[in-house]
């Protein structure tokens, strides 16, 4: 078998580590990651045999930069991180036209949500620009060139929790807003990253639309499990309707328009209780190699 090169965009990152581990599982696999300080010991240290650090800034890379990056790659994955349209947009779009250039099979945009696709407008800013590239990329999908983007919905994770301000496992409490009855779709970091550096090396066509994931399950359901595992109790609380999460979402971006902190979580929620973004068909059994964690399981060795 060839070995494959898979470029890893932001792979320092949480979730970029994780992808670099799993593409690493395949003994015929090269990784080049692109971080923006390779220099850096905690970065350095992530260089080995196959793996290869290069020194990249996806906002402010020029043409041959980015063609430099993505030379030889048959895939190119994004694990970029950021809070603006010249990152999420942007940069990914001028790298997917760098990968088709390069001979690249596919390009994996940082996605890594929940559909966006099926979300409206105006919910959630993040998930609109990752839609606009979505829509905009696909102007560059050939025979020979796909765009895929991975869909795992919610990470199983108490810090992305914790940044929604729904559940504080040393307090006992979990929150929601709506009936807490509305599904929402989980997968572990570790899984997620699994999934994508399957899609990555896969030699076949893959959906435009990944969707894979390890349980599907309402909050208060969750909080049912979590008790059940842990022996302990956990209040509830009831924020508000869906009518009242929107006002209070729009409330705080008119009074605080700068402080993305004080309204991003409010947004994903939105988009979480309203399940208007639950995924489509599973995609896992593509991979039937990957056993993906159920909620319980997750909870069980302490990811909740």
């Amino acid at each position: 078998m060839d070995t494959k090169l898979i470029v890893v965009v932001g792979g320092a990152g949480k979730l970029g580590r994780l992808i670099v581990n799993s593409l690493l599982a395949h003994p015929d696999t090269r990784v080049r990651a692109l971080v923006r300080n390779p220099g850096k010991p905690e970065v350095a240290a992530l260089a080995q045999d196959r793996v290869e650090l290069a020194a990249f800034d996806a906002v402010s890379a020029d043409d041959e930069a980015r063609a430099d990056a993505v030379r030889g790659a048959f895939t190119v994955v994004s694990a970029l991180q950021g809070f603006g349209p010249d990152i999420i947009i942007d940069a990914q779009l001028s790298l997917i036209r760098a990968a088709k250039a390069a001979g690249a099979r596919r390009f994996i945009p940082s996605a890594f949500a929940y559909d966006f696709f099926t979300l409206p407008a105006g919910i959630n800013v993040h998930s609109d620009w990752r839609r606009t590239l979505g829509e905009s990329a696909r102007s560059e999908v050939s025979d020979s060139f796909e765009v895929v983007h991975v869909l795992q919905g919610m990470f199983a994770d108490r810090n992305v929790l914790g940044f929604l301000g729904l559940f504080d496992g040393e307090k006992g409490i979990v929150r929601y807003w709506g009936d807490g009855t509305t599904p929402i779709d989980w997968t572990t970091w570790e899984d997620t990253a699994r999934f994508t550096a399957a899609a990555a090396l896969d030699e076949r066509k893959v959906p435009e639309r990944l969707f894979v994931s390890g349980d599907r399950m309402d909050i208060l359901t969750f909080a049912k499990t979590w008790e059940s595992i842990r022996g302990r109790k956990l209040s509830r609380e009831r924020l508000g309707s869906l009518e009242e999460l929107e006002r209070e979402t729009k409330r705080r971006i008119a009074q605080e328009p700068r402080n993305v902190p004080a309204w991003l979580p409010l947004m994903y929620a939105r988009g979480v209780f309203g399940g208007q973004a639950l995924l489509g068909p599973s995609h896992n059994s593509r991979y039937p190699e990957i056993h993906a964690e159920n909620l319980a399981a997750a909870i069980a060795r302490g990811a909740l």
